[in-house]
């Protein structure tokens, strides 16, 4: 009744009143875009807030980079408005133009020069509320593997090394690097943050072969050029075990699993010792990918798996061999190309549902880099390779996958995942990386005001999937001295659900 009088006895016809309480008379109750595949797939299930605060509506998950914006129709709803106007950037010209929605609702407005302005009159012609349209789309491409941001640093070390191995172990890394006449390990719980990490001398075996350096979840392991196997609990003291090996595939749940050539030939071995079994056929037993381990819906125990390595016989392969916990067998129906020493690590890409627009993740092994034999004799690699089915079916990524010019070809790199927990103040660049180059990476998307949502509580922190990628050797077998990051965009960007 206040808002009444108010209103009636305001001379001035041009002016507005609008309280909290008058939002329901010039209020808007729901704003789409109409359906235009030529524009883009599921446009019409493009998720608006509409801020009745601040006035302001506002698509929060950006559309792709790319989206045509400038003919776009709408869809608006309003609470008995008498008027609805829509003021914009003509296409093609400096003017602004103003239509009536409700006259000519299929016209086309242009979002490509900024904001629109829609100014709703209620149904009495009382009062009047502008509300600022904005159509966000992204200015990069959000699924791409990005490596730019921190892009690079250098490998951990107490010395200048000529070889390096890093694995995880017990929560934490262990980078191990040498120079032919010490070594080094250093310890880090998350890379992340601050790049920090505990570097000592270690004391390794004489002639220890870096490239061996692995973990089970119980313990540390190395090999000396011997095949004579040590351990550790630390990487910076060694002891034997008594155990030979001529080659270590990786660790598997509190053991690790390996190869050894006796006089009667190749043998699958363990330590601790289990049943000793002929190499297949095929089978690697050298220059593998890391070996990963999961649990599948296909065995009650986990599976280990690596690809690519060199068998028996010499021949490089590009088969995904595992191990289920007992017995080994050739995974791969469509393998990758021929190589060796290949870096693998299991990662997710993001799927979107455009009938919802809800992002899910997919579940990814990738492969990349590795060694190869040409006419003109080996080569380095940097191809990246993915499976989606648990390493049966491989093909060459998508080109957001593949590594950027500025990291070069390598084999023997190691790619550890971190996820680290993300919030806006930890989303920052971390001190101790620098870019080498390419288009910025955002820390995180610049988050909007809480207004009507698809969450009761705004996110305020996330995990986010960072890539470390170790060192690596050119064609020559000299040491990238390099520690390179990479994310897959959208994970660094607040999650709207």
């Amino acid at each position: 009744m206040l808002t009444a009088i108010v209103a009636g006895c305001n001379k001035d016809d041009s002016s507005t009143f609008v309280s909290e309480g008058d939002f329901g008379n010039c209020s808007v109750t729901s704003f789409s875009i109409k359906k235009n595949d030529k524009v883009l797939t599921g446009l019409d299930s493009v998720f608006f807030s509409i801020d009745l605060v601040d006035a302001r509506i506002f698509n929060a998950d950006s559309l792709p980079k790319g989206t045509d914006v400038s003919k776009l129709v709408l869809n608006i709803g309003t609470s008995s408005a008498s008027a609805c106007e829509l003021t914009y950037r003509k296409l093609g010209t400096p003017r602004d133009t103003t239509i009536s929605y409700i006259d000519s609702p299929g016209d086309s407005i242009n979002f490509s020069d900024g904001p629109v302005k829609l100014s709703v009159t209620s149904y009495n012609g009382q009062n009047k509320r502008e509300y600022t349209i904005d159509i966000n789309v992204h200015k990069v491409e959000t699924d791409t593997l990005f490596w730019a941001e921190g892009a690079k640093t250098v490998l951990p070390s107490a010395i200048s090394p000529s070889a390096q191995k890093t694995v995880e172990f017990a929560g934490k890394v262990y980078c191990l690097t040498a120079d032919g006449s010490s070594a080094s390990v250093a310890v880090s719980e998350n890379p992340y943050y601050d790049n920090r990490w505990t570097v000592s001398a270690a004391a390794l075996p004489v002639s220890a072969d870096i490239e061996s350096f692995t973990a089970s979840d119980a313990a540390l392991y190395i090999l000396d050029a011997t095949g004579n196997l040590f351990t550790s609990t630390d990487a910076v003291s060694w002891s034997q075990t008594g155990g030979r090996m001529t080659y270590i595939y990786g660790g598997y749940t509190d053991r690790i699993l390996g190869a050894r050539n006796d006089a009667d030939g190749w043998k699958h071995v363990t330590y601790p010792a289990s049943t000793e079994a002929a190499v297949p056929a095929g089978c690697p037993v050298s220059g593998t990918s890391q070996m990963i381990t999961y649990e599948t819906k296909w065995s009650s125990e986990p599976l280990a798996l690596f690809v690519g390595g060199r068998d028996a016989s010499g021949m490089i392969t590009g088969a995904a061999w595992g191990y289920d916990g007992t017995s080994w067998a050739k995974l791969s129906n469509r393998d990758i190309d021929e190589r060796e020493e290949m870096t693998l690590f299991p990662y997710f890409t993001p799927r979107v549902n455009t009938s919802t627009w809800r992002v899910t993740e997919r579940s990814a092994l990738i492969a990349m880099g590795g060694r190869y034999e040409s006419a003109e004799g080996e080569v380095v690699s940097k191809m990246v390779y993915v499976s989606y089915d648990q390493g049966i079916t491989w093909n060459e990524a998508d080109s957001y996958l593949q590594l950027p010019d500025y990291i070069p070809a390598f084999s023997s790199a190691q790619a550890i995942v971190v996820k680290d927990e993300m919030s806006a103040s930890t989303a920052r660049s971390a001190s101790g990386w620098h870019n080498a180059g390419g288009t910025r990476l955002p820390a995180f998307a610049t988050p909007v005001p809480f207004a009507v949502s698809r969450v009761s509580v705004p996110v305020t922190e996330w995990e986010c999937p960072y890539i470390y990628l170790f060192g690596g050797v050119d064609a020559d077998g000299n040491l990238h001295d390099s520690l390179w990051r990479g994310v897959i965009r959208r994970f660094t960007f607040r999650p709207l659900y």
